[in-house]
């Protein structure tokens, strides 16, 4: 059930839309406005390179963030179970 819970929370990270979340925050849709993506580079185009930045590390991370937590919670969860 742990794990289940662990998958559930890496993919709903992993669903947050970071692009439109900043891009709404300064006032832009940016499905609306420029190549009508999401993305950093969109985003870097429409809002200014430091959002594009911001987008872009804000997107790594969450590929990263639940890797680097679910890795190590699996090792253990596998090594209890031995």
């Amino acid at each position: 059930m742990i794990t289940a819970a662990l998958f559930l929370s890496a993919y709903l990270a992993g669903a947050l839309p970071f692009g439109y979340l900043v891009g709404r925050a300064r006032g832009v849709n940016l499905f609306q406005v420029g190549s009508g993506n999401i993305g950093a580079t969109n985003a870097g185009r429409v809002l200014g390179r430091t959002y594009g930045a911001l987008v872009f590390v804000l997107d790594f991370l969450k590929g990263v963030l639940p890797v680097a937590i679910l890795v190590p919670l699996a090792r253990l969860l596998t090594h209890d179970a031995i």
